[in-house]
């Protein structure tokens, strides 16, 4: 390929090369994710495990092949005929792309995955101890929104008794991985890890004095809001005092979806129909060619995400549904993730078929308030509940979102900080971000050491202020589906159908939204949310 680009004479046939070239991308990133997922649906699959390695194995390999032929795309005689053909974007994130790659690191990028892969196992294997039964951690979520209060208090701490269990090993780890990214960093020529983490996140249009100014936006506007919220949830309660497993909102319990998996199935299906007839024929591909699992299993990864195979133009959504209202919050949000993926699959390069993550998550975000008309599908007379809940719970998710970004910031700005250095900086960090959290004497959150439940901040560093960006945005559909804005649907396909073709702040743009670094942004945002749940008479919730 290199050599016949090289050789090309004509826009038009380097062009024809790029489309070779991103054939070979979509089969390569198909068949890649393919293996993922068949290991994340059973780490204990001795074949899907081996398949796995061996696509982490050839992944620098890939990484290095790309890269090759990358940097002589970047260079081409006809860059600007080529930039007219495809767009900018496309060779602002190649050019992000290699400046994050070289030969020289690629034995430490096989390290870092197989770092990585160490906490999937660890977490996944996880077996938990509780009133004489063995859970694994998604499987204890239930009772840490239990309506008795002593449930909550002891299952958590059989949670956090087998996290304190392995905390060395956790420490142990996080240490391996953030010397490792270090060195990376500084073999690439930059002065931290920050740097690079930005370049591999695909930030183009804002760094981390954007970011920091963001976050102090949410300690200014968005932290007191929260305490209100807090002080809300503590009347409806009817308790003297919130401690950290007071999680629940209702003294009755949190509202639960009504029905079996299959059933909240059909009735999402019956919402996706009703919302739009675009979502109608998305979901019936999903549910039709079984391109979702959903429940909780033993030896199944924890967590939810939405993954796809360009090659056949489908997504795909895993989860682990457990009886609570998160398996609604799911079905919307990884669906969002998924028909954003089904309507830009006809973007002609698959770096356009996603876009980066703070955008992504845009289309989960929203959709999970877009589709507020049909939460009574699944929570009846509980819908009200369930609303308040949820658009709390989205506003209060914003200083720990920033708690968490502040947190990698600082540890890869001191990689040779000791993992007690760590622990003491998030109890710093916590009294600003969380104030009067109250860890009831539990060693592992009393130590500092809560974050290592985190799994971005190991697998995927600085990928988490964009959930609170995101989620800024979504805030901006909240209201303008809230107040009947006639365009709202119509910008929010069209954000979905842009994939990944251009960066963050354009997209926000793109949606006839206002940018979450714009100064007043959040604090209109938080106040109009906050006026609506101030609004809601909880007594008699």
């Amino acid at each position: 390929w290199r050599k016949t680009f090289n050789e090309a004479e004509s826009a038009e046939t380097q062009s024809d090369i790029i489309k070779k070239v991103d054939e070979f991308e979509r089969e390569y990133s198909s068949y890649q994710a393919i293996a993922s997922l068949n290991y994340n649906r059973n780490v204990n699959d001795k074949d899907a495990k081996a398949e796995k390695d061996y696509f982490d194995s050839i992944g620098p390999v890939a990484s290095e092949i790309t890269n090759a032929f990358n940097q002589e795309l970047v260079n081409s005689k006809f860059r600007n005929e080529l930039e007219k053909i495809w767009g900018r974007q496309f060779f602002s994130q190649i050019e992000m792309d290699l400046k994050t790659f070289d030969p020289s690191i690629m034995d430490m990028m096989l390290e870092e995955t197989k770092l990585r892969n160490e906490y999937t196992q660890l977490i996944a294997g996880a077996k938990v101890e509780y009133n004489g039964e063995t859970y694994n951690l998604a499987g204890l979520g239930p009772f840490h929104k239990d309506s008795d209060r002593e449930v909550r208090k002891s299952s958590y701490a059989a949670r956090l008794d087998w996290f304190n269990g392995n905390a060395d090993t956790f420490d142990e780890l996080y240490d391996k991985l953030v010397k490792l990214r270090h060195k990376i960093a500084i073999t690439l020529g930059y002065e931290s890890f920050i740097e690079l983490g930005y370049l591999r996140m695909g930030r183009s249009d804002y760094g981390p004095n954007e970011v920091a100014n963001f976050r102090t936006q949410i300690v200014d506007y968005v932290v007191p809001l929260v305490k209100k919220l807090n002080e809300q949830r503590q009347e409806i309660l009817g308790l003297d005092h919130l401690y950290f497993y007071d999680g629940i909102n209702y003294k009755e319990g949190d509202p639960k979806p009504k029905g079996t998996p299959e059933e909240l199935v059909d009735k999402a299906v019956k919402m996706y129909d009703e919302l739009s007839p675009e979502t109608g024929e998305f979901f019936h591909n999903m549910v039709d060619e079984d391109l979702m699992d959903l429940v909780n299993r033993d030896g199944k990864m924890a967590g939810g995400f939405c993954t796809g195979f360009p090659k056949y133009e489908r997504p795909y959504i895993f989860s682990n549904f457990n009886g609570t209202d998160h398996d609604v919050v799911v079905l919307t949000h990884e669906a969002g993730h998924a028909f954003q993926s089904y309507e830009s699959r006809k973007q002609p390069l698959v770096s356009y078929l996603w876009p980066t993550m703070e955008a992504a998550e845009i289309h989960s975000m929203s959709m999970e308030f877009i589709t507020w008309p049909w939460m009574d599908l699944f929570f009846e007379e509980e819908t009200d509940r369930f609303k308040y809940k949820h658009l709390a719970g989205a506003l209060s998710f914003l200083p720990y979102g920033a708690c968490v970004d502040h947190f990698q910031h600082w540890v890869y700005e001191y990689p040779e900080a000791s993992p007690q250095d760590r622990k003491n900086k998030w109890k710093e960090l916590e009294a600003i971000y969380r104030p009067g959290q109250d860890y009831d004497g539990m060693p592992f959150p009393e130590s500092g050491a809560l974050w290592q439940q985190q799994l971005h901040i190991y697998q995927m560093p600085f990928y988490y202020i964009d959930y609170t960006l995101a989620q800024t945005c979504a805030f901006q559909f909240w209201m303008r589906f809230n107040n009947k804005d006639e365009n709202a649907w119509n910008d929010y396909l069209t954000l979905c159908q842009a994939g990944g073709s251009k960066p963050f702040s354009e997209l926000v743009e793109l949606a006839g939204l206002k940018s979450p670094f714009k100064s007043g942004t959040l604090k209109d945002v938080a106040n109009e949310i906050f006026a609506w749940l101030e609004d809601v008479d909880v007594k008699n919730l």
